[in-house]
């Protein structure tokens, strides 16, 4: 199944997340990045056992990153507990939101927002025509912190508009918009509350 896809269009306002204290933002630096790298995307977006291979082919060899400038950590007191990668694809400008996790101890506590706004400041410097992500469903909390930061659904797949209801539906939210994948309207999504 296809996973769900979310555009940000790039003349959207950013959300404030001011940092709590304790916590900055950091950059790719080198290979002592890669393992805490890996530590923050276990046990959602990688399996836990997952090692120094997987930033290789989950970053490393992700078409158009430059780790240096897209490659961003959250840390608490030092510590890289959370990263997200913002990639720009210059021929097409547009920006991409890659591989956000959060370490499990730090999750539940609003600190996606911190991340999606770190990423979508730095691809609206480029001002790209949209940003987008691919997710799932079953990621309650990041599919929340996206639609809060502006995202909307994507209809680009069949059954996308049932999928996105369901969601909705789950999550509380009453309506959104929906876009095509050039980025155009396409139609207003409703929770269908009520409806089984």
């Amino acid at each position: 199944m296809a996973q769900l896809k979310m555009y940000w269009l790039g003349t959207n306002s950013i959300l404030d997340c001011p940092l709590p204290e304790g916590y900055g933002i950091s950059t790719y630096s080198g290979k002592k990045d890669i393992l805490p790298w890996v530590e923050c995307c276990k046990s959602g977006l990688l399996p836990d056992d997952a090692n120094e291979n997987d930033f290789v082919s989950r970053i490393k060899k992700h078409k158009g990153v430059k780790m240096k400038t897209d490659l961003f950590f959250l840390d608490y007191n030092g510590e890289h507990i959370g990263t997200v990668t913002a990639v720009y694809h210059k021929r097409k400008n547009i920006g991409e939101i890659h591989m956000v996790g959060i370490k499990k101890d730090f999750r539940g506590k609003g600190l996606g927002k911190i991340l999606n706004s770190t990423a979508l400041k730095k691809l609206k410097a480029q001002e790209v025509k949209y940003v987008y992500l691919t997710t799932d469903e079953w990621r309650a909390s990041a599919v929340k912190s996206y639609l809060t930061a502006g995202f909307l659904p994507v209809e680009y797949d069949t059954g996308m508009k049932e999928r996105w209801e369901t969601v909705l539906k789950e999550y509380g939210i009453p309506q959104c918009d929906m876009l095509y994948e050039d980025a155009s309207y396409c139609r207003t999504l409703y929770a269908q509350l009520g409806v089984k």
